[in-house]
C-alpha cells in the first residue's frame, strides 16, 4: 500500500491492480487454451480467437499501468490528483475495442462478397474449447464488473465489457462452427456482423460514462448547493458555487 497517498484511497489504488493482475492471468490461460485448440485441429478461426484473447491480455496490462498512474499523489501539475487517468485509461480500451469491431466487420464481408481461401473447420475440439472460452469469459467479465462496482473503478469496467465484448466474439465463432456443421456456412459472416454491432454498442456506452467525467460535467445545480448551503445554522453567504 502506497504511504504517500490517504489510506482509503491508496487501498483502493492496491485492489484495483490487484484485480487487474488476476484477470491477466485468467486471460493468460484462455489464451493458451485456444492455442492448444488450435494446435490440435488446425481451425483458423479459433486462432483468430486466441489472438482476440491475447488483447485482452494486453489490454490487462495497459489498464495495469494507467491504475498505476492514477494512484500517484497530487503534485505542481495535478493538484487534484491523477484520478481521471484511470478514465482515461477507459476510452484506452474503447479504441481497441474498435479494433475488433473493424477486424469482425472485414472479415464477414470478405467472407460474404470475397473470395476467401480458407473455410471453418467445425471440429468437435474447436466447438468444446469455444464453449469454454465463452464460460470462462462470462465468469472472468462478471466478476470482474462486480469489483468495478465495488470499488467505483471506470476502468475495471470497461475492461469488463471488453471481456464481455470478446465472449460474443467467441459466440459467433461457435454459433459460425456450428452452422458450418449443419450445413449452413453462410450463417457465419452475419452471425458476425451482428456482433460487431453489440460490441460498437458496448463502446458507446463506456464513451458516455467517461466522457462527463474527463470535461467536469455538473453532478450537481449550483443553484441546489447554494440553497443547502445558507440552509446550514451559521452560514451567512455564499459565492463562487461551482460542481
Amino acid at each position: 500500500m502506497r504511504k504517500d497517498l490517504p489510506p482509503e484511497a491508496a487501498a483502493r489504488s492496491d485492489e484495483v491492480r490487484k484485480v487487474l493482475r488476476q484477470v491477466l492471468l485468467m486471460n493468460l490461460v484462455v489464451v493458451a487454451i485456444k492455442l492448444a485448440a488450435w494446435w490440435s485441429s488446425g481451425a483458423l478461426s479459433v486462432a483468430a480467437e486466441a489472438m482476440h484473447s491475447g488483447l485482452d491480455a494486453l489490454n490487462n496490462v495497459f489498464a495495469l499501468v494507467f491504475a498505476g498512474v492514477a494512484a500517484q499523489e497530487p503534485d505542481e501539475q495535478h493538484p487534484y490528483g491523477h484520478h481521471k487517468f484511470e478514465t482515461l485509461g477507459a476510452l484506452v480500451l474503447v479504441g481497441l475495442l474498435s479494433i475488433t469491431v473493424f477486424e469482425l466487420g472485414r472479415g464477414a464481408f470478405l467472407r460474404l462478397f470475397g473470395d476467401v481461401s480458407h473455410r471453418l473447420e467445425a471440429t468437435p475440439l474447436a466447438m468444446g474449447i469455444m464453449a469454454l472460452s465463452v464460460v470462462l469469459g462470462l465468469a472472468i467479465s462478471t466478476w470482474e464488473t462486480r469489483r468495478g462496482r465495488t470499488l467505483s473503478s471506470d476502468l475495471l469496467l470497461a475492461d469488463a465489457a471488453h471481456t464481455r465484448a470478446d465472449v460474443l466474439a467467441a459466440l459467433a465463432v461457435l454459433g459460425g462452427l456450428g452452422a458450418v456443421r449443419a450445413g449452413y456456412p453462410a450463417a457465419d459472416p452475419w452471425i458476425t456482423l451482428g456482433v460487431g454491432v453489440l460490441i460498437a454498442h458496448t463502446g458507446w456506452e463506456i464513451v458516455k460514462e467517461t466522457i462527463p467525467v474527463l470535461v467536469d460535467e455538473r453532478a450537481v445545480e449550483a443553484q441546489r448547493v447554494r440553497s443547502v448551503a445558507l440552509a446550514t445554522p451559521g452560514v451567512r453567504a455564499c459565492y463562487g458555487v461551482r460542481s
